[in-house]
């Protein structure tokens, strides 16, 4: 599976809890980040359809390395991980799961320090935040050659629409009335 694999039927990613997942799964995303949580209760989360990327900065229970992702990967087997850490990026991808590196952007240093980052570490995509600044994608995108998802920030219809005609390949979001939403669904007025 790629990550564009992921994307290609619909450009919305669930940004969910736990608690949410079931909803998440049965709505029309195409993936699901789970944005927090406990090892214990995700060694009982339900079954899930969708490819699921577990974020692991903010997983409580499971230190973030190489070991945390290789139990990971064994018990759990989400589709990928989301994080802003490369050594757990390259950690990830010794697993053969996908990596969609997580970078905030406040302004022109961590621009430049997040491109250097992502050339080091080649995550499969890279999730930029805050995802209201949708210029953004311009720039990285002459620096970069991966998919970017915009994140952060992202509460309406119009927010949506402005990340795809900025270029981004999708948008990870928690506003559970947007997860239904397919590219042509949120294109159409």
């Amino acid at each position: 599976m790629t990550i564009e694999s992921v994307l290609s039927n619909n450009r919305i990613i669930a940004a969910t809890q736990l608690k949410d997942i079931k909803r998440a799964d049965e709505s029309q995303c195409c993936a699901m980040i789970l944005m927090n949580g406990k090892l214990s209760e995700l060694m009982h989360m339900p079954m899930v359809h969708k490819p699921l990327f577990i974020h692991m900065d903010l997983l409580k229970g499971l230190k973030n390395d190489k070991e945390g992702i290789a139990f990971l990967k064994e018990f759990i087997n989400p589709t990928g991980i989301v994080t802003t850490k490369g050594n757990l990026i390259e950690a990830a991808k010794k697993e053969g799961l996908l990596t969609i590196q997580r970078i905030f952007l406040i302004d022109t240093n961590s621009l430049k320090t997040a491109i250097q980052n992502i050339k080091d570490y080649r995550p499969d995509a890279i999730e930029v935040m805050p995802g209201i600044a949708p210029k953004i994608v311009k720039a990285l995108k002459q620096e970069l050659d991966i998919p970017i998802i915009l994140a952060g920030l992202i509460t309406t219809k119009e927010d949506v629409l402005h990340a795809f005609e900025a270029g981004a390949e999708a948008v990870s979001l928690s506003n559970q009335l947007l997860w239904n939403g397919t590219t042509e669904a949120i294109t159409t007025k």
